[in-house]
């Protein structure tokens, strides 16, 4: 079994989470980038897709629109 000294190992860990810290606040604001950025013709196809989407479940009545920014979903009414 190997032996740790505790005030070593954390001395350690202070500067490792030091580190961390650092890092997270220079990118605070900034959202981290996870993977490959979309393509813009993606972006705008989504976006296509979406408003469609919105606006059949408006024409159906699955939403309702209360006032300006303000809907309601059908289920949320029962």
């Amino acid at each position: 079994m190997r032996k740790l000294n505790y005030d070593e190992y954390i001395e350690k860990m202070r500067k490792q989470s030091l580190l961390l810290h650092v890092a997270s606040d220079a990118h605070r604001g900034k959202p981290l980038r996870l993977g490959k950025a979309r393509d813009p013709e993606e972006n705008v196809v989504l976006f296509l897709l979406d408003y469609n989407r919105w606006q059949k479940a408006l024409a159906s009545g699955e939403i309702e629109k209360l006032g300006p920014r303000r809907y309601r979903m059908k289920w949320t009414k029962e």
